[in-house]
């Protein structure tokens, strides 16, 4: 069960029977379409319920399911309901090894590749195909650059990311791509107009997948596309401002390096980062060195980072 219009990055995965999009903003529009759906999910007769998430809403439809075993995390939303509950650390473990906590004790998950496997169906990627054709790019001829988060504290500015990337550009002689969503255009813009080639808004999740599977190397704030290179062991340039490593969401790339300014006491300002600093200052942010970081990326690109 994923949240609707996430469904694509799994469509694909042979190992998955079926998918069940959830599509929260209609079911708070209607309650009785979620009640509806809830009779509709227990017709299935599941008998085992893994739940990874905290809300009361999921854990309730772990209930609803009917099945006889419900494990899921003991802060979570109405855990009572649960019949295994697992602790769940804010900080030291990664995500991947939190998530294997529900289903095996740390001697057994220690042995288990932690890198997340992506699928995609050929004809969901005939697009992106074309579209790397038209624009040159080959298996390794490019970096990825993705400026953008949904929280504007995980965001190294975008003069920073211009000064990197035409760095890259011009020095490499790799070429420099831009990725985001629709509404991340205009910050794309600013940070690749001139030297690099914008694919915000051009790529849904399994066409990202495959743009990302190619790549010399991804450079991403706290973000997604940082998981995304994890799944294709894509060296990785991960920029952290208002978050921390601890939390769990680093890159799980063979190669990769957190770039982050240490010694702020005010880091972390919150488990998502926020809209604006709390301090006022940013400096977790403005005080990223591009000059360092370029170099970083020079030697990930050539497989031998320090």
């Amino acid at each position: 069960m994923v949240n609707k219009g996430t469904e694509s990055v799994l469509e694909a995965n042979p190992y998955i029977d079926s998918l069940i999009p959830l599509d929260k903003k209609e079911f708070k529009k209607s309650i009785w379409k979620f009640f509806s759906f809830l009779r509709e999910l227990r017709k299935e007769n599941y008998t085992l319920c893994i739940l990874p998430h905290f809300s009361f809403r999921s854990t309730l439809i772990g209930f609803a399911s009917g099945a006889k075993e419900r494990i899921g995390y003991e802060t979570a939303g109405f855990s009572f309901l649960l019949t295994k509950k697992i602790p769940r650390p804010i900080l030291g473990m990664h995500e991947v090894e939190k998530l294997f906590s529900l289903l095996y004790s740390k001697e057994e998950y220690s042995n288990i590749q932690k890198r997340p496997e992506l699928y995609w169906k050929e004809e969901s990627v005939f697009r992106i195909r074309e579209l790397m054709k038209e624009n040159r790019l080959e298996s390794g001829n490019y970096v990825l650059l993705a400026p953008s988060s949904v929280w504007e504290t995980k965001r190294m500015p975008a003069s920073k990311f211009r000064v990197l990337g035409e760095r890259i550009f011009k020095e490499t002689g790799k070429k420099v791509v831009l990725i985001g969503s629709k509404a991340d255009l205009d910050l794309c813009e600013e940070v690749g107009s001139g030297y690099a080639i914008n694919f915000a808004g051009k790529t849904n999740l399994p066409e990202l997948s495959f743009l990302v599977s190619k790549a010399a190397l991804v450079i991403s704030n706290d973000s997604s596309p940082i998981h995304f290179a994890s799944a294709f062991n894509i060296p990785t340039l991960a920029v952290f401002g208002a978050t921390v490593p601890d939390f769990g969401y680093t890159p799980l790339a063979d190669l990769s390096f957190i770039s982050e300014i240490h010694g702020l006491t005010c880091r972390p300002c919150g488990i998502h980062g926020g809209r604006t600093c709390p301090e006022g200052h940013f400096r977790c942010m403005k005080e990223q060195d591009t000059n360092k970081m370029f170099e970083v990326a020079v030697q990930l690109e050539q497989g031998n980072v320090k």
